[in-house]
């Protein structure tokens, strides 16, 4: 996905099927961090997990439509 079309608040589909809430963005050290949940195929989350935004985009496929 690309950088600009990732919105805080919205859950994202990874290739193995799981999901990743967008919980919040932060800029640290001059690179921005993604904070996400992680949500498995039965729906329980996990916790608050910090990542590169590069990454969590590229780990994306699409934005879940539930």
């Amino acid at each position: 996905m690309k950088l600009k079309s990732i919105k805080v608040g919205r859950t994202y589909v990874t290739p193995n099927g799981g999901q990743r809430r967008l919980e919040r963005i932060e800029r640290k050290d001059g690179r921005y961090h993604a904070g996400y949940v992680p949500i498995d195929r039965k729906g329980n989350e996990g916790t608050l997990r910090w990542v590169k935004l590069e990454s969590f985009a590229n780990e994306v496929l699409a934005e879940s439509i539930s």
